[in-house]
This record gives structure tokens, sequence and C-alpha cells, in this order.
């Protein structure tokens, strides 16, 4: 056996690429021909060593003795080092093929007369394409247990094009970043391939970005099969649906990306476009059916097409199957709630901030109001009114953070609107139109303003802070075709976090944020693996 070098040149850059490999002559029918034994990366090995590693690379692929016979500390350290690295990979192959052809048991059956012991320092072990393997183990557990490659396979996937879906659930999961990086983490991290009779170690990472898209061909019936194979194994009960929109924002222009548009985002980063995700969820925060829409969607637009795409509006009136839905305030329009009605769904929404003042004299009087405690311990303090199918809530916590941000919010206005005057009284300021530069420059920065103060301005700037009629803490939930006390349909409301709770999964858990993806489809198939992962 020898060392061939072989080099290839990029056309596009004239770059010049080189790798080795071992190779050996084999005498064929039609002449002496050489055979691929291994390949070796790029060798930094002197040349004048590589006789001298394929020797013993010969005799190790052999099983000869030759080796044990063979000073390795007489050798020189670079070649000692590139041997052992060698050596390390035959191993890990064999040992690999070895578990695919079932002798592993083989192996351990043997006689301990036949086995070859030797005495190691443990001190100067080296390791070599180490691979993670304890999440990999969970994740091929919940693997299994959905039944996720037969699922796949109903879809029309083959084997490998099954465990490459895999490394993208997978990789979304337990090295949460971009499609790229799960390339990356798929050839030189995991031991993903393992678990797997196909090997996609090796893969181009352009079939990462295929799998995706092939996945997102099949989101109606894998969002609908795992579902109902979660309700199996959970016994979960379909009595609650959460829905909920979100947003995440892009890097980059995006400008030929029709998904991508200019709104308001959810995490303050409305200088970049957004892209949306609605989601419903149940009440144990399984996902049940998303849909990707552009960044400046409204909430309310989306209501209807989601129920529509879960079968929720082809229910008969009938139907014991009816599941309460619950939404925020900003879906829950006149419009939604009407359509809500019409097709007989129980709900339970969050009613505008502005209604909890029509109820200003039950909250300060506070008469029959029941006291509970959340799951943090805080207390919350509950009226129904039967009448109106309305339960009023103020929860302790909630007032506090409000009554204080409401307090920094005018302390700091105030001192902004005391150094003004003092500006004015002393001269500095004279002009009308620098005065109410200033002011506006105040308003700016305290959001409802005019609300909180009055400002007298005549030759003398002065302000009064105005009566609040807010109720801190305060808020009103409507609710129809629910049965039970205040404390239950407020439980109903409060499962809506576990729909807030999923999407603050997907944005950082997942690292589903930010997308950098330039075409729609792509970006689909990007939020359509965060929720799979999920």
């Amino acid at each position: 056996m020898y060392i061939r070098e072989s080099k290839t040149k990029n056309k596009k850059t004239d770059k010049v690429y080189i790798k080795h490999s071992l190779v050996e002559s084999v005498r064929t029918e039609r002449g002496p021909r050489q055979r691929l034994v291994m390949t070796l990366g790029k060798l930094e090995l002197d040349r004048s060593l590589w006789k001298e590693l394929a020797n013993a690379l010969e005799a190790f692929l052999h099983g000869n003795s030759e080796l044990e016979h063979l000073s390795l500390f007489e050798l020189p350290k670079e070649l000692l080092e590139e041997l052992n690295q060698q050596r390390a990979i035959i191993n890990y192959h064999r040992n690999l093929k070895s578990k695919l052809a079932g002798n592993t048991l083989k192996e351990k059956s043997k006689p301990i007369a036949e086995k070859r012991l030797q005495e190691i320092d443990i001190n100067t072990i080296g390791v070599t394409e180490s691979r993670s393997l304890g999440p990999e183990l969970v994740a091929n557990d919940v693997w299994s247990q959905l039944e996720f490659s037969n699922i796949l396979a109903e879809c029309g996937l083959n084997e490998k094009d099954i465990a490459l879906a895999a490394s993208v659930i997978w990789g979304r999961l337990l090295k949460p970043g971009s499609d790229l990086s799960t390339w990356h983490w798929l050839r030189n991290e995991t031991s993903l391939p393992d678990f797997f009779d196909v090997d996609v170690s090796r893969v181009h990472k352009d079939r990462i970005y295929e799998i995706a898209d092939k996945l997102l061909l099949h989101k109606d019936t894998l969002e609908s099969k795992l579902y109902e194979k979660q309700c199996d194994l959970f016994s979960l009960q379909r009595t609650i649906f959460l829905f909920d929109l979100t947003n995440f924002y892009f890097e980059g222009k995006c400008e030929a990306n029709e998904l991508a548009k200019r709104g308001k985002s959810k995490e303050k980063r409305s200088q970049n476009p957004l892209v949306s995700l609605a989601l419903i969820v149940d009440g144990n925060g399984f996902p049940i059916k998303s849909q990707v829409y552009e960044g400046n969607v409204g909430e309310p637009a989306t209501l209807k097409e989601i129920l529509e795409s879960c079968g929720l509006l082809d229910v008969k009136k009938d139907d014991p199957f009816r599941p309460i839905l619950a939404m925020d305030r900003g879906i829950a329009t006149k419009e939604n709630l009407a359509l809500i009605r019409e097709h007989q769904f129980p709900f339970t929404v969050i009613e505008r901030a502005d209604i909890a003042r029509q109820f200003k004299h039950e909250f300060v009087e506070m008469d029959d109001f029941t006291q509970i405690k959340d799951s943090k311990g805080q207390t919350i303090h509950l009226k129904k009114l039967k009448e109106e199918n309305k339960v009023l809530c103020i929860s302790e916590s909630k007032a506090e953070k409000e009554l204080a941000m409401f307090e920094k919010k005018v302390s700091k206005a105030s001192k902004d609107l005391d150094a003004l005057i003092k500006s004015i009284a002393s001269g500095r300021i004279k002009k009308e139109q620098k005065i109410q530069e200033r002011i506006g420059r105040i308003k700016e920065r305290c959001a409802g303003f005019d609300k909180i103060f009055s400002l007298n301005y005549n030759d003398i700037l002065s302000y009064e802070i105005k009566p609040q009629s807010n109720i801190c803490g305060a808020y009103v939930i409507e609710y129809e075709g629910i049965d039970g006390d205040s404390e239950a349909i407020w439980k109903f409301y409060m499962t809506l976090n576990q729909v807030e709770s999923a999407f603050r999964s997907l944005k950082t858990d997942l690292g589903t944020r930010p997308v950098y993806h330039q075409g729609a489809q792509r970006t689909e198939a990007h939020l359509f693996l965060s929720i799979l992962a999920y």
C-alpha cells in the first residue's frame, strides 16, 4: 500500500484543494489497478514519512503482529500523532460496521482467552471524532413513541429521507440554529447517523434545505397525525383550544420574500422585516395547527382561516365535541366573536383595558369577591357577574407592577417638566418654538402624556396631574357557554399562558429567530421545523 495525493482546482476561484488516500495495487483481468483503501483527509505529515505511515496502516488493517514489534516511542512525533488518529478512525468504522451487522453480541461472547488484553495509562488517552449521545437517546425515545418514522413513510418518504428528516428535527431540538449550522452539527458533532440504517453524516448541505421543503409539503398530514398520536399517548382531552399570533424578525432586506413585511414587532425589532405565525395549542401546550402569514397581518384577520384549516367550522352544531376557544383581546374583535357565536363555540376572552372602568364601583367596593392563589402563590380576587357573562379580576402582583410603572413614568415626566419650567424662568429658553419643541420631546418619551398631565402655558408654564380612572391590576374576562364558578372560568382563560409558553420556546429554546431565509417557502419550512421540534 502507498499514499496518493490528489489535487482538485476550483474553476471559479482557482483555489486548489488537496486530499490524500491510502491505495493498494491489485491485479485484475485488465492488468494492474489501484484500489482505494481509505481516505486520509489532508495530511500535514512530511512526505518522507508517508511510506512508514502506509506500512503501519497496512499492518493494522490486516491485523498483523508487526505493529506489536514496532517501537512507537522511536517514531517521529508527527508520524505517531497521525498514525493514532487514523487508527482511531479505522476502529470507529469497524465498530459501526460490527454494530450494523449484529456482531456486537458475538464479540462479547468470546472467551477471555481469545481476547487480547493490555494495560494502558488512561492519562495518555486522546479522543478523536467524539460525538454527543445522551441528548440523542432522549430524542430517539420520543421519536419512537410518536412513531415518527412510520408517519413519514406514510407520506411517501424513503429511508434516507426519514433519516434526513430526523437530522433536521433533532438538530433544531438539540442544537438550535440555522439550517447550515444543523448541517455542521450532523457532520461533526452528533451520533444521530448511528440510529439509522442509512448513513447521512456526509450529505451535501443542500439536502438539509431540500428535506425541510419536503416536510413542508406534508405539513397538514404531519400536524394532524402527530397530534392524534400525542392524544393517544397522553390521553389528552380536547376540551380547550388556545389561539394566538406572534411574529419573528428577519436579518437582511428580504426584498424577494413575499412574507417579509414591516409591522409592529412583539420583540421591539420593528426596523426589521417581519413574518407572522399563528398557532393553536391545546390546554396542555401541545401544538394542533400552525399557519404562516405576512409580517404585517392583523391578529383578527387570521382567526377564521386557521379555524377552517382545523376543520372546526365544519363541526355540526349538535356535535358534542365543541372545544372552548381562548383568545387574547387583540383577536377578539366584534366580527370574530360573532363568528364564534354563529358556530356556537364556548369561548373565553379578556376584554379591552378600558372595559374595566365600567365596573369601577365593583372594583373599589370589592363586595362578593372571592380570593384565590395562582400557581405562583400570588393573590387574585374574582367576582362572577352571571347576568353579563363576565368575571371581574384583580391581581395584587399585577396591581403593584402597574402602579410602580405608572409612578416611574409620572416621576420622570415631572422632572423633565420641572427642568423646562426652571429653564424658562431663568431666561435660558425664551422662544415659543423652542419651548414647544421641548414639550414635544417630553410627550414623546411619556406614553399617554395627555391622559396623565394637564399643561397650562400663558406667560408661565405649569402643569397638573389628572385624576386617573384606571384601576391597577384589574381586568375583565368575558365568557360564553362555560359552566363553573369564577375560579373555573379564570383558570380556563389562564391556560392561554400555554400558547405564550410555546411561542417563548420557539423563539428562544429552539432558536427560530432571527430568520435568515430570503425566500417565502424556505421561511415557512424554517418555522415548521421549529413546530415539529417543539
